[in-house]
């Protein structure tokens, strides 16, 4: 299978505090998906994730 990898900037993990690691796939036109045991969250960009303003609704996947 081929995979197109051209749309992603960079995968880090990021430590955010209290023992919760959150996977990120920065996409190349500037958006961040943030994956955790409990949701997947699409932010506007990075700066957006680093935020962390609970009260923005974004596109997201409860698991």
């Amino acid at each position: 299978m081929k995979v197109e990898t051209d749309r992603i900037k960079s995968v880090p993990t990021w430590d955010s505090g209290g023992g919760i690691e959150l996977d990120l796939i920065e996409i190349a036109d500037g958006r961040a998906l943030c994956i955790s045991d409990e949701a997947v969250v699409l932010y506007k960009d990075m700066d957006d994730l680093e935020a962390g303003d609970a009260g923005v609704k974004r596109p997201h996947i409860d698991l």
